[in-house]
């Protein structure tokens, strides 16, 4: 019996033969048939956003903890722009999403002659292309998988033209599958090693230093090379931390993780770049969030030795003395046989390094945990933090969305083990915490799940609460409320005399807002209401938000470091800090005094 099959059809049936599991936009306009196809396809969750930037969000986090690509589906060109938010999140995060966009016809409402969509995405895809006739969807689409998933991951995106979703013909069943299947082609993606000689060199140069450094980043992360590279650590018994893209691919029991990941790590990290000799960097493009590679946090004559699959990456910021180019689980198989068949011995002159930044990490440990009490009139950030992380069941997967909340989340809340947290490090992007939980939550429908989200970030997509409520959906948002972009506020106080543009927010009842939406909601104002606020927002099933006034005038001492890279080059004055309008000289503004000195003169101030 002969079927008719227009394009969307054949679209739908192609992405069901790659093995599609995710999809997400909305079920009317030009995608929609395809949409609704992969609806009714068992084992592919799809979820219709209620705006359309947070979908991309869903696609990125669910591609993230599935480990496979999912799909973004764009009917008109205003919604695929509103997916290039979270799009850049994905190429910055290296994450292997595909966006397939449809491309008006000439009657199109709105004329736009000249304009690709192509245009736009290009800066942030890794491959493009456009598919004009029928026949070419499913060629297009198995070369999309191919370049997403091969070599250095990254975002896709095919713009299929309105006439190839509208074109049809007549196939048998059996005709219909030959053409998804030999269009699709081969779905093997080659894995490549580094050269033996460089790995060997890179061993050899790590045995021999005097204050050897590993730094594990996404790259780590995205080819599941997690257990070697912990392997790899305890092998040369050398200290090792993480970019934040990184986290968990050196976990938290090993004995060589001196902590982090990046600057948040504190002063142990910090140390460790200042003092290091030689560094070996795999899978990381070490950016802002990692000062760079670079002075006026790190070592200016450390020789570096970087495992990238990307060329691009090689000698990005940093230079590098031995540059291995090679998928990162290979190259670390590769280092681990020379490793543990004793061509290359642990050198015992490194126990002196490891113990000095083990001891580092303790002193930073033990102030920052201090100062983190309940004791303070408004709840201090970093005591929330660790509340949530006490009080969270076994195995809870940590959603960060925000600036400094990011920061209080990664020193209080990480497991340091692998897929057990989420933020968007490449970018920093705001707003995507609760799209994110929803795009985890359709992998992972049991798993415990909390959002440590700041009250701006809160807004960007405050909708798909009931989205994710209507979904049947649960999972904790806890908003670390203070009333102010408090990464801009805090660098506004520190260096700029407290002259604020722009940086507060005002008071805002966010669990009013979640209540608005059928969701449960409540305003916490007291430390000791944490608890067992945490425990009812969990009993209550679907989205909970807990809405906690934190104190504007706090911020993590890991903000002075971020701005010392950020800022390098621009004249400020710390000391205008003293004129800030009822600023007390407490503990934290000491403490923060005690971190930055550390930093800039590489001391240990207790």
């Amino acid at each position: 019996m002969a079927l008719l099959v227009d394009g969307r059809e054949l679209l739908a049936r192609s992405l069901g033969a790659l093995g599609a599991r995710f999809a997400t936009g909305r079920e009317a306009g030009a995608m929609g048939p395809v949409l609704s196809w992969l609806k009714g396809r068992e084992g592919v969750k799809v979820i219709s956003p209620l705006g359309d930037i947070a979908g991309a969000f869903m696609a990125c986090a669910n591609t993230y903890y599935e480990h496979f690509p999912a799909v973004v589906l764009t009917s008109t060109p205003a919604e695929a722009a509103n997916a290039l938010a979270g799009l850049g999140t994905a190429w910055a995060d290296k994450i292997p999403v595909a966006i397939i966009s449809a491309r008006p016809g000439k009657r199109a409402v709105v004329d736009m002659p000249g304009y690709t969509q192509r245009r736009s995405f290009s800066p942030f895809t890794k491959w493009s292309t456009t598919v004009e006739g029928w026949e070419e969807i499913p060629a297009a689409l198995g070369q999309a998988y191919r370049e997403a998933t091969g070599g250095c991951h990254g975002p896709v995106h095919v713009e299929v033209v309105e006439g190839a979703l509208e074109e049809a013909r007549e196939l048998s069943p059996e005709q219909l599958e030959n053409v998804v299947r030999k269009g699709l082609g081969s779905l093997e993606t080659p894995v490549t090693e580094g050269d033996p000689e460089l790995v060997r060199k890179a061993l050899r140069m790590l045995a021999e230093a005097e204050r050897p450094l590993v730094i594990s980043g996404g790259g780590v992360v995205h080819a599941e090379a997690w257990e070697e590279m912990d392997r790899l650590v305890r092998a040369l018994r050398i200290p090792a931390s993480t970019s934040m893209a990184g986290e968990g691919t050196v976990y938290g029991d090993n004995p060589y993780y001196i902590g982090g990941p990046s600057y948040v790590g504190g002063e142990s990290f910090h140390r460790a770049v200042r003092r290091a000799d030689v560094v070996l960097v795999v899978g990381a493009a070490l950016g802002g969030l990692e000062g760079f590679g670079q002075p006026p946090l790190w070592n200016p004559d450390i020789r570096f030795i970087q495992v990238d699959i990307d060329p691009v990456n090689i000698c990005l910021n940093i230079p590098v003395e031995v540059p291995i180019l090679g998928d990162a689980r290979a190259v670390l198989l590769q280092m681990l046989s020379m490793a543990e068949e004793g061509e290359v011995k642990p050198n015992p002159a490194h126990r002196e390094w490891l113990e000095h930044l083990l001891a580092v990490k303790r002193r930073w440990r033990s102030r920052v945990e201090k100062e983190a009490d309940a004791s303070w009139p408004v709840i201090h950030q970093g005591y929330l933090a660790r509340t949530v992380k006490e009080q969270s069941l076994p195995g809870t997967f940590f959603v960060i969305d925000g600036g400094n909340t990011a920061l209080w989340a990664a020193m209080f809340c990480l497991d340091h083990r692998p897929k057990t947290a989420l933020f968007p490090a490449g970018m920093g992007t705001l707003g995507s915490g609760i799209p994110v939980a929803m795009g985890i939550r359709a992998a992972d429908p049991e798993r415990p799940l909390v959002v440590m989200q700041g009250d701006g970030s809160f807004l960007y997509n405050v909708q798909e609460l009931e989205n994710a409520r209507r979904l049947g959906m649960d999972f904790v948002v806890v908003i670390f409320n203070d009333g102010c972009w408090n990464m801009i506020k805090g660098a506004q106080d520190l260096f700029f005399g407290a002259r604020r543009v722009g940086s507060e927010l005002g008071d805002i009842d966010y669990a009013a807002v979640a209540r608005g939406f059928g969701c449960y909601g409540r305003r916490i104002v007291k430390a000791g209401e944490i608890a067992p606020a945490l425990r009812e927002a969990r009993e209550a099933g679907g989205p909970a938000v807990l809405d906690v006034v934190c104190d504007p005038d706090t911020f993590p001492e890991t903000l002075a470091s971020f701005a010392l890279g950020e800022f390098a080059g621009v004249p400020i004055n710390p000391l205008r800090a003293l004129g800030i309008p009822k600023m007390k000289l407490d503990r934290r503004l000491v403490n923060r005094a005690k971190y930055a000195l550390n930093v800039i003169l590489d001391k240990d101030l207790e």
